[in-house]
């Protein structure tokens, strides 16, 4: 088809007026009554085009005037423009694959010229639509704001979070010419094994999806100015099988397809939703004969026409997937589609075979022009009373006051800050405590994550292991897991073994990491069904997608800076054949944010180590890694100990080989046994995750039990060390007391600490470790307990005492954790025994989990 002389001069313009375009256009001029300006506009088109406003297809090129083979291959012309003109099209559909969508700036521009050539060829303004349903469904990326998908709303459960979301969206794609989102999807997600809509679904329950969608539906029409689309009709929720690869059946009754699937698609309709798209789905119970939705007139015109009394406008869904093309041909597809009651068609497979079609239908009779004229009326309607008749270009100018602003980008992450899902913490791991740690961060696509973990202090260490990672890529990662503190293991379909992950690799990559030892929390982040598959994870939530502002939400939620407040908007069956419900719905466990996590340890690492007395620093540093704590109080530390350290700097060696930082206050000096050895020294030290602000080793009374005159005379051997935890200063005494039970020498070490203890400011935070031979009871320690609570005694559960090694009486209990005031006790242990000849120690460390509040 040639273009005019009219056409040419108005695609000259356009491409010169570039993105400065303004909305002044003879379309401005158009009669003030829609009905007329619809009448007149419909009387003077031609037949052809008339049948090209019912077409939406897509062009290749980031503008309007760029040439690109591919649309030579598929339409015969070169640039977009001439797409538009050549098949008089009534809208466009952009696609990050077509380069339609590569920055603000360049969309706005395309959508200008587009406009321009539509007007040129017919006068009637284009309707330019895109997918944008956010989450794992987004077609515009940032700058412009990403929101949650339709899953992490349904979590929030908020109406209100549902509307703001479509309200910022609709503004921001209008600012680039982009008048309809194809969204939201209505579709109520009741089958785990769902492979094409998932987290796009709200919900398993037709309730909270019809409540959202009509929020969605709010916020993207009336407050955000753009054509909203549900999508899919009758509802795509219940089916194993991908539309663009078959054709799915849905098995429901007419009384089950009414009581879950119809809902949100008649609350969507009620609230005034401008568009529906349709479902290459078969649902025998409301139309017998096999036919598609798309092209079956029961369904488009019986129900949704005429029962639910929908005059808005119809699209399909793209004419080239697979489970519209099953049945018959793509010359008979968009007649079927028109004749069953269907307004536009998207993306047919071949675009002039489909429009040659439809344009021989009308001249042959088998469709009316009438008919055409019917879907058209509702389309210039659709067109007219969004706005777009009059105002049909956007000013490039003023995007950056609209698209991804920091209020935008605000509104997101609040969004994302209610939707995070906890759904086990089973080790009680989280909230972690604000320490610096090594965290390895895995799965799919983890850069994110560990991007926000290390704003707040981790070392990472990434392994991007994708979808289907292999084996070298998932051994990489378990070795890795033996080298940190923590693993956090990100899962996308990780259920799909049909096309996602065939070999399950994900599923082998995180019950190799759960096997490790290593603390590993599982983020599934897609469908939440994935955690079925796994070993038993203790820690697991759900995010329901990738995006920044969800990964942000994620690393606030694990660092306990908020409370999780997601709830499952689906219910998770187990994986079996016979499945039953994992986490029901409505699933969601929280805490408190207002506590800061912090564990305490206390462990005497005596040099004999183990049953071949040998001090080993490997097997020490594992035995202290696998306590996991943030600050670790040790006793009886041996520095230049001769050969059985090797001369070695212990406390040094142990905080390089944990990632700590280490202080060490001598208790005993003994000179070198030859020239030019090291100093040897016995004491007590700290390794913590926190920086150390200040260490001091202050006097206290000592005694030994060993030796009652030592010579040289025994240093102080009273430690402290200073950390700040959020902003609190918080200092940790570490002693040795295991000298003498002679009640009156204790009565000078507690007489000694609490007058240390009594120089520090009042709204500071204290903690003693160490050991001592003596009752909890014992009068003398009397005084001790005014000012500190025992994290034994004080805990509501413990687990592995009552008494740390040897625990053969009451006056043993070597190992202790004291804290002071502002601290609470949540539990405390003693780690289960491990065989003698793998210890670090014969002794066994006392763990103390605690919390504190600004």
């Amino acid at each position: 088809m040639e273009l005019t002389r009219r056409q040419t001069l108005g695609l000259a313009a356009a491409a010169v007026a570039g993105t400065t375009v303004a909305g002044t256009t003879a379309a401005t001029a158009a009669p003030a009554h829609p009905d007329r300006w619809v009448r007149d506009t419909l009387r003077r088109m031609t037949l052809e085009q008339k049948i090209g406003q019912l077409f939406v297809c897509y062009a290749y090129g980031p503008t309007a005037g760029t040439a690109d083979t591919r649309n030579t291959s598929l339409y015969g012309v070169a640039t977009p423009a001439e797409v538009v003109a050549k098949y008089h099209l009534g809208g466009v559909i952009y696609f990050t694959w077509t380069d339609s969508v590569r920055n603000p700036e360049q969309i706005a521009g395309l959508s200008n010229g587009l406009q321009a050539a539509a007007l040129a060829d017919t006068g009637v303004p284009l309707q330019i639509g895109t997918d944008q349903e956010y989450g794992s469904v987004v077609r515009v990326g940032p700058p412009a704001t990403q929101f949650p998908g339709g899953m992490a709303l349904g979590a929030t459960r908020s109406p209100a979070f549902a509307r703001s979301a479509g309200a910022i969206a609709g503004r921001e794609l209008k600012a680039l010419g982009i008048t309809t989102d194809f969204a939201p999807d209505a579709d109520v997600n009741v089958n785990p094994l769902n492979p094409v809509i998932g987290v796009r679904s709200v919900s398993s329950d037709p309730a909270l999806v019809a409540q959202l969608v009509s929020a969605q539906v709010k916020g993207y029409q009336r407050d955000g100015g753009v054509v909203s689309t549900a999508k899919h009709f009758p509802g795509h929720g219940d089916t194993d099988t991908d539309s663009h690869v078959g054709i799915p059946e849905i098995h429901h009754t007419r009384e089950e397809w009414t009581r879950i699937d119809l809902p949100p698609f008649a609350a969507a309709i009620r609230t005034g939703i401008h568009s529906i798209m349709t479902a290459h789905i078969v649902v025998k119970a409301l139309d017998p004969s096999g036919d598609p939705a798309t092209l079956s007139r029961p369904i488009l015109t019986g129900i949704l026409r005429d029962q639910l009394r929908f005059d808005g406008v119809v699209i399909t869904d793209s004419l080239g997937m697979q489970g519209v093309r099953d049945k018959y041909g793509d010359a008979e597809i968009p007649l079927r589609a028109i004749e069953a009651g269907v307004d536009q068609l998207l993306m047919p497979v071949d675009p002039g075979l489909a429009y040659n079609s439809v344009l021989n239908a009308v001249r042959g009779g088998r469709i009316s022009e009438a008919r055409i004229d019917e879907s058209v009326t509702r389309i210039l309607k659709l067109k007219y009373d969004t706005g777009l008749v009059g105002r049909p270009y956007v000013d490039a100018s003023r995007i950056p006051a609209i698209v991804g602003t920091p209020a935008n980008y605000a509104e997101a992450q609040r969004i994302a800050d209610h939707s995070t899902t906890l759904l086990r913490n089973d080790a009680d791991l989280l909230p972690l405590s604000p320490a610096p740690r090594k965290v390895l961060v895995t799965g799919y696509s983890p850069a994110t994550l560990a991007t926000a973990l290390r704003s707040r202090g981790a070392t990472t260490v990434l392994k991007d292991t994708g979808t289907t990672p292999s084996d070298a890529k998932i051994t990489d990662a378990l070795a890795a897991a033996g080298t940190v503190d923590l693993a956090v293991v990100l899962t996308n379909k990780a259920w799909d073994t049909e096309v996602t992950d065939k070999l399950a690799k994900q599923q082998k990559l995180v019950n190799g990491l759960l096997a490790t030892g290593t603390p590993v929390i599982v983020v599934p982040v897609r469908d939440p069904y994935d955690v079925a598959y796994f070993d038993a994870p203790q820690t697991a939530l759900v995010t329901y997608g990738s995006t920044v502002v969800s990964m942000e939400a994620l690393a606030k939620v694990l660092y306990g800076e908020i409370a999780p407040t997601g709830k499952l908007p689906v219910e998770i069956p187990t994986h079996s054949e016979t499945p039953e419900t994992l986490f029901p719905f409505g699933h969601g466990l929280t805490f408190d944010p207002r506590d800061t996590r912090l564990t305490v340890a206390s462990y005497n690492i005596h040099a004999g180590a183990g049953e071949d007395n040998v001090f080993d620093l490997d097997r020490t540093a594992q035995a202290l890694k696998a306590l996991d704590a943030d600050v670790i109080g040790l006793q009886e530390v041996d520095v230049h100990w001769d050969k059985r350290s090797n001369w070695l700097d212990t406390i040094a060696e142990l905080a390089a080989r944990l990632g700590m930082y280490p202080a060490f206050a001598p208790i005993y000096d003994f000179d070198p046994p030859a020239a030019g050895q090291p100093r040897r020294q016995y004491g007590v030290g700290v390794l913590s995750r926190f920086p150390l602000l200040n260490v001091q080793n202050h006097s206290i009374t000592r005694l030994s039990t060993q030796d009652p005159n030592p010579v040289p005379a025994p240093a102080p051997g009273f430690l402290e060390v200073e950390i700040d935890v959020r902003g609190r200063r918080l200092h940790v005494y570490c002693t040795h007391l295991d000298y003498r039970g002679d009640p009156t020498v204790r009565r000078m070490q507690v007489a000694d600490t609490l007058r240390i203890l009594a120089d520090d400011p009042a709204a500071d935070l204290q903690i003693l470790v160490g050991d001592f031979n003596a009752e909890a009871a014992a009068p003398e320690l009397s005084g001790l307990w005014t000012r500190l609570a025992d994290s034994w005694t004080a805990a509501a559960t413990t687990t592995g005492g009552p008494f740390t090694y040897p625990a053969v009486a009451a006056n043993k209990r070597i190992d202790f954790v004291t804290v002071g005031a502002g601290l609470s006790v949540r539990r405390a242990e003693v780690p289960a025994e491990v065989p003698l000849a793998e210890a670090a120690s014969d002794h066994r460390p006392t763990i103390a989990d605690l919390s504190f509040r600004p």
